[in-house]
């Protein structure tokens, strides 16, 4: 079987759960030649620590890679990721002796062998990735945007085509325009040179009530937990258990647990009081205004009750 070659770019915050979408790898993926990447650009020896003891965990390798942050100083970002995201992009040359990489972020949870997806036909696709409809966003000419925490790449004609050197270059240009930092950018770039994957190999669930339930629909092979991270007692992700059935395995549970009692002590009085306005104001609107309160009453009920660590 040929290698499976998996990259993640975890900071410090982030090794927990990366540490636990790596176990779900192992375990869906018995019998594969795996090899993790990591990019960082620097972790401690108690972070690498947790990240090693995945190689205890079940036979594997790891491979370290440092990346030098200040190449991407003057890089868009947003508040929800880190500089950390950018590092995705320098997955292919860093890594000459790969053809094909499967990039994950940290919040994803492996439910199925990967060996479909990598027997992908990428062709001179620069990517494999689940696209949504998104017209008249960025001028696209496929109408069509990709989340990028789940990318399968073509290494091989990433490095060829040179396309980090067209990405330092949209971002000269037009990196003042950008909304969504390192994504916008890989759309754009990748727009008319991209796979299209099914729903199940990037599932990100809703997080909204009217369709909380919609992951029964699909047999979802990676979840990407795009709401509250899975290791948080406001995630109400319909994967939550099962991610936490992985995570207890791992030596970083301990941490998620006393994380969340402190999240728990500090704010479940307030998600109480939410509760009861919502409520209160569900009642006492009409229309559009009922049915946000109405949703937000419904999430608030569901982050109440899922204290199950």
């Amino acid at each position: 079987m040929s290698k499976m070659n998996i990259a993640y770019a975890p900071d410090e915050n982030y090794v927990g759960l990366t540490v636990v979408s790596m176990v779900s790898v192992l375990d869906n993926n018995k019998n594969e030649n795996i090899e993790f990447i990591i990019l960082h650009s620097g972790l401690s020896n108690k972070a690498i620590s947790k990240l090693e003891w995945v190689k205890k965990y079940k036979f594997c390798k790891i491979r370290y890679i440092k990346i030098d942050r200040t190449e991407f100083e003057k890089y868009p970002t947003v508040c929800w990721v880190s500089t950390a995201a950018w590092f995705r992009v320098k997955i292919a040359d860093t890594c000459p002796d790969c053809d094909k990489i499967l990039y994950l972020d940290s919040d994803t949870l492996v439910r199925a062998s990967l060996t479909d997806l990598f027997n992908i036909d990428l062709s001179d696709n620069y990517v494999a990735t689940y696209n949504y409809k998104c017209p008249n966003y960025m001028n696209l000419k496929s109408n069509s945007y990709f989340n990028s925490g789940v990318i399968l790449l073509n290494c091989k004609t990433w490095r060829e085509e040179k396309v980090s050197k067209k990405i330092k270059e949209y971002v000269k240009a037009y990196g003042h325009t950008v909304k969504c930092a390192d994504q916008d950018v890989l759309n754009f770039v990748c727009d008319s040179r991209k796979f299209y994957l099914p729903e199940e190999y990037n599932y990100c669930e809703p997080y909204i009530r009217k369709t909380i339930n919609s992951s029964k629909n699909i047999n979802a092979k990676i979840v990407h937990f795009t709401g509250p991270n899975p290791n948080r007692f406001t995630c109400i992700n319909s994967y939550k258990q099962e991610w936490l059935e992985y995570a207890i395995k791992t030596p970083c549970y301990d941490e998620f647990v006393n994380q969340n009692i402190y999240n728990i002590v500090t704010t479940y009085k307030k998600h109480q009081r939410n509760l009861k306005r919502y409520s209160l104001l569900s009642k006492i609107t009409f229309g559009n205004t009922k049915e946000k309160y109405l949703e937000k009453e419904f999430t608030t009920k569901l982050i109440l009750n899922s204290l199950k660590y």
